[in-house]
């Protein structure tokens, strides 16, 4: 065989790894549990201004979106957004909803459901956030990439007794849905760096001040605190800068691997105190948990599973 050939029979063995390499259902079912758990929250959320915004004659009633669509000329556009709650009217339905999915979110936590549980949850939740339209955000967006990679994996709950280091317990699937979901999160955060990079606030010393929450909407008012200090936001603002980059990489590397979660759990948690953004950054949070460097050694045959092709 040429050399060419052997580096490109090489090189897709590498990949071939990377996304078909077996991991533990444990700890793919462990993280979806956390996901569940931050679903039943975003669900509860929702709660109390469910009828205010959608039933009734609220603000974002079926009719009032129906017009807005069309007297903005959009009504092409949002043939894409497909929600059964566009049929609904009264309020108890959007709590029934929410119920239901709060039920089934809980269901999965503990492993029970199988994949249509897992799908089902997935599609609820699509469900809602494509009803709220204008009003969804980045948590909707987090929680629903991390919830269609999880679904990948196979069943296992957030209280699974097995071992996540027992080999009976890998597979092809629990890999994939892992590296996908690490994957999705290198991403978000990568944008979100080039975004903090676009603005001034984060070179000139201010952005980490600027990221608190308006005082209306704030969990913890840093008014008057160490954080209105310049020697202090303007450091924590530069930390913050260098925390992704510095965290992603480290992240990915087999041996600093966990240094690296670290940096970007503590970059999580700064977010989540200063902007009072909890569910965004714990769905965050959890989701870096599935950066998984792939080890050097690391083979199908290393472990014993299903493989692929076989499945």
């Amino acid at each position: 065989m040429s050399d060419l050939g052997i580096r490109e029979n090489e090189s897709w063995n590498s990949w071939e790894r990377f996304w078909f390499s077996p991991a533990s259902v444990v700890r793919s079912g462990r993280i979806r549990g956390l996901l569940c758990m931050i679903t039943v929250a975003y669900f509860a959320s929702c709660w109390s201004d469910a009828g205010f915004w959608y039933a009734g004659s609220g603000p974002f009633s079926p009719a009032r979106v129906a017009t807005f669509l069309r007297t903005s000329g959009l009504e092409d556009a949002a043939a894409w957004i497909v929600s059964p709650l566009f049929l609904a009217k009264s309020e108890w339905l959007y709590h029934l909803y929410l119920i239901v999915g709060m039920a089934v979110a809980l269901m999965v936590a503990v492993g029970r459901g199988g994949s249509w549980a897992l799908w089902g949850l997935w599609l609820m939740l699509i469900g809602w956030a494509n009803r709220a339209m204008i009003l969804s955000g980045l948590t909707e967006t987090l929680l629903s990439l991390g919830l269609f990679a999880s679904a990948i994996a196979p069943p296992a709950g957030l209280w699974h007794s097995a071992s996540p280091d027992d080999a009976d317990s890998h597979h092809w699937r629990a890999g994939f849905s892992q590296r996908l979901m690490g994957t999705q999160v290198t991403v978000v955060l990568i944008a979100t760096l080039v975004t903090m990079l676009g603005g001034r606030v984060w070179f000139n010393g201010l952005g980490a001040y600027s990221l608190a929450a308006p005082a209306s909407d704030r969990t913890i008012d840093w008014t008057g605190t160490l954080l209105s200090s310049a020697n202090v936001h303007e450091s924590l603002t530069h930390l913050m800068i260098l925390a992704l980059p510095v965290g992603l990489g480290l992240a990915w590397m087999e041996r600093p691997h966990r240094i690296g979660q670290v940096i970007l759990l503590l970059w999580c948690t700064v977010v989540a105190l200063l902007g009072s953004h909890w569910l965004y950054s714990l769905t965050l949070a959890v989701m870096i948990l599935a950066i998984q460097p792939l080890r050097r050694s690391g083979s199908f045959s290393a472990v014993r599973t299903t493989s692929p092709a076989k499945d």
